[in-house]
């Protein structure tokens, strides 16, 4: 392939990164970044990241809803519509079930609900933050966050510790970083040979 950019277009090639997914999750720092909201309560959980495969929209009942908490893996987003009160108390409910018995418990509830025609309750909000789990709130339809999470690319973000060591690790083998340099430090916007 080196030899085929170089013989068409002139191009060098300087690395040939395959995909690494988890670079491509979103953490819940960058959805609030997305929604322009913060966590209404577990901000220490601010850079755990979910895949589109671990989000998971709650239409069912709230025992079909606390079966599936307990089977899934225990990283798993799951949104819900902000009136669904049974499903937010089932929700914090097996946060502090599974805290108690030392269980690890990764998944974080965004609520959903338009902006100006549904609203999380004063008490319910209270609720929230008294108990500290990973909850989200954000003013849009059910629909409309959905969609905007599965078309949502993450930017590496310096405060993203975890994901900025990922990256290096992955990127560093697959990119000849002493021939960038070498011919990005002659001086030369080309991509011939320095002089």
């Amino acid at each position: 392939m080196t030899r085929a950019l170089m013989d068409n277009w002139g191009v060098p090639l300087l690395g040939c990164i395959p995909d690494r997914h988890f670079l491509g999750c979103p953490a819940i720092a960058d959805l609030e970044r997305l929604f322009k909201t913060k966590l209404i309560s577990g901000s220490s959980h601010v850079m755990r990241h979910y895949s589109i495969a671990e989000t998971n929209l709650v239409t069912t009942s709230l025992g079909t809803f606390m079966a599936t908490l307990r089977h899934k893996p225990s990283r798993t987003l799951y949104l819900c519509h902000v009136t669904r009160n049974d499903v937010i108390l089932g929700f914090l409910g097996e946060y502090q079930r599974r805290l108690k018995v030392g269980d690890q418990f990764e998944a974080t509830l965004v609520l959903c609900g338009r902006k100006g025609k549904y609203s999380l309750s004063t008490d319910m909000a209270d609720m929230i933050r008294s108990w500290g789990a990973p909850v989200l709130h954000v003013e849009e339809s059910t629909f409309r966050t959905m969609e905007m999470i599965s078309q949502f690319t993450p930017k590496l973000n310096i405060d993203d510790k975890h994901r900025v060591k990922e990256a290096i690790n992955h990127y560093e083998k697959y990119i000849d970083f002493d021939e960038l340099l070498r011919r990005t430090s002659s001086g030369d916007d080309s991509f011939d040979e320095p002089a």
